[in-house]
């Protein structure tokens, strides 16, 4: 099994780290990983240029091929909760998943992506209200072929300002759930 995991955390050891260490240790020990750092790739966001109304793909060449090349089975979009959100580097990775809606709304250009599973992990302190976060990643993983489920692919552990995430007795229970949802067979 290939996993293909989008990190928008800044901190290298930091709560969505912690969260995602946990979920790779349950994966089999054949899983191969492949982790891209929003924050080291530097990808551009969305410009608006135009270029994908009239052509395929994107004028932006960069490592965004990685996203693109769909040789994954799981896509793990994790990130910490800015302002409900996710973090902005990984928002802008987000963005360019735009051509694919353009290309086929003014090209009928559908671009075939391989099914495959999706996961959800937000770390947040605060009131933990990540309503736009889910949402966006809900989106990324329409786009992408990813089946997501709030209830069975979301991983989360909010208010770490007053329960830090090694004590939050209940990511354990949503690891559980969400690894036996990717081990199902569909």
């Amino acid at each position: 099994m290939k996993v293909l995991i989008l990190n928008g955390s800044p901190r290298v050891n930091g709560d969505t780290r912690s969260i995602l260490n946990k979920v790779k240790e349950r994966f089999s020990n054949d899983t191969i990983f492949n982790e891209f750092d929003a924050y080291k790739e530097n990808i551009k966001p969305c410009i608006d240029c135009r270029y994908c109304n009239k052509n395929k793909g994107c004028s932006q060449k960069d490592r965004m091929d990685i996203i693109l090349n769909d040789d994954y089975d799981v896509l793990i979009i994790a990130s910490p909760v800015y302002l409900s959100n996710v973090t902005p580097p990984l928002f802008s990775i987000i963005t360019r998943l735009n051509f694919i809606w353009a290309n086929k709304y003014f090209l009928g250009i559908t671009q075939e992506f391989k099914k495959k599973k999706g996961i959800l992990i937000l770390a947040g302190g605060g009131n933990g209200a990540p309503d736009i976060a889910i949402d966006l990643a809900k989106n990324a993983f329409e786009k992408l072929n990813a089946d997501f489920s709030l209830d069975n692919n979301y991983i989360y552990s909010l208010n770490t300002d007053t329960i830090p995430v090694n004590e939050d007795k209940e990511l354990d229970n949503q690891i559980d759930k969400t690894m036996k949802k990717i081990y199902e067979k569909n």
